[in-house]
């Protein structure tokens, strides 16, 4: 068996190593779709960062059986195209819950207090840096997304004193119905959550339904001062448009992990924005979380190599039996 770790992003295969044992074991480094298609053609399985794995890279492929992807999100797969030829595509959900809701947590906080801002400040020699700042209690948190690392967000911010906290998910009401407990949350539409609310943290996948729903019209719609925050997809956002609105004082702050392009280019107009904090697509990072990415990347592609369905697909090709166990491995 030939597994191929497409782009390895971490350094190390320890992990991959365990759970495949005396498999021959490839790292590439591919970047585009020439590379995935030199480095994956003879591959039983691909092990997949963030290479695009597009439908003319799947149509190459002469016996793989599985693309197992380190991550929550596949947007760089082709998910038809690999239905179609039989491949499977699995996803790793749920291995950084909390990371991602803290590091959320962190860029809110930053953002509210200024922390980058006055840090950098005082490197310079500067003290008493005079710059409005607006307490948190007794305003209105906006959530956009009610999965796992929404409702992780949720939790950690109730001792905050929020006057209200919205939850925008299209089963907001049912979700917040069985786990509100003690804790404030109420459903609310989008329209309705981005025109009350003064702080607004994302944390959705990115589709054609929320693929920039942050626009110039949705912008409007917001609070003067609004701050945003988005761990999720940079897709989400119009970059043009925010920077426009960071630069007229409409929007006051917003703090991003993820972005259209990464890393960013030299001339993005955030580069050049004080009321923008950035970070480096980490959101998911800690050193047990990246250990757990890779161990169960590894282990959905070796149940596809042992003739299983894997834990967690996210598609089911043409060639797959069991219906009935692959939809319970999906509502699991």
């Amino acid at each position: 068996m030939r597994i191929v770790i497409s782009d390895d992003r971490f350094g190390w295969t320890d992990e991959e190593r365990r759970v495949f044992g005396e498999a021959e074991l490839i790292r590439a480094d591919c970047r585009n779709e020439a590379d995935l298609i030199r480095a994956c053609a003879e591959a039983d399985a691909i092990l997949l960062n963030q290479a695009p794995m597009t439908g003319r890279v799947i149509r190459t492929l002469k016996k793989c059986r599985v693309i197992s992807r380190y991550g929550i999100g596949y947007d760089n797969v082709d998910i038809k195209a690999a239905e179609e030829a039989g491949i499977w595509v699995t996803n790793v959900p749920a291995y950084c819950t909390e990371e991602v809701a803290e590091h959320a947590l962190g860029l809110l906080l930053s953002c509210v207090r200024a922390i980058p801002e006055k840090d950098r400040a005082v490197r310079e020699r500067f003290w008493n840096i005079n710059r409005p700042i607006r307490r948190m209690s007794g305003r209105v948190l906006g959530i956009v997304g009610f999965g796992a690392t929404g409702r992780a967000f949720w939790e950690k911010v109730q001792g905050f004193a929020f006057k209200r906290i919205l939850v925008t998910d299209p089963k907001a009401a049912a979700k917040l119905a069985a786990v509100r407990g003690n804790f404030a949350g109420e459903a609310a539409g989008f329209d309705e959550l981005i025109r009350e609310a003064d702080f607004i943290s994302f944390h959705v996948p990115l589709n054609e339904s929320t693929r920039r729903c942050v626009n110039k019209e949705t912008i409007a719609a917001m609070k003067e001062g609004v701050i945003l925050i988005n761990t999720s997809r940079g897709g989400l956002i119009d970059e043009a448009a925010l920077a426009a609105a960071l630069k007229s004082g409409k929007i006051a702050a917003a703090a991003l992990d993820v972005f259209e392009k990464e890393p960013l280019p030299p001339d993005h107009p955030f580069l050049g924005l004080s009321n923008v904090v950035l970070t480096d697509h980490s959101a998911y990072y800690s050193v047990e979380s990246v250990s757990e990415l890779k161990t169960r990347t590894a282990l959905n592609a070796r149940e596809v190599l042992e003739g299983k369905i894997p834990r967690t697909p996210v598609n089911r090709p043409v060639i797959a039996a069991d219906p009935a166990e692959f939809l319970a491995r999906r509502e699991a």
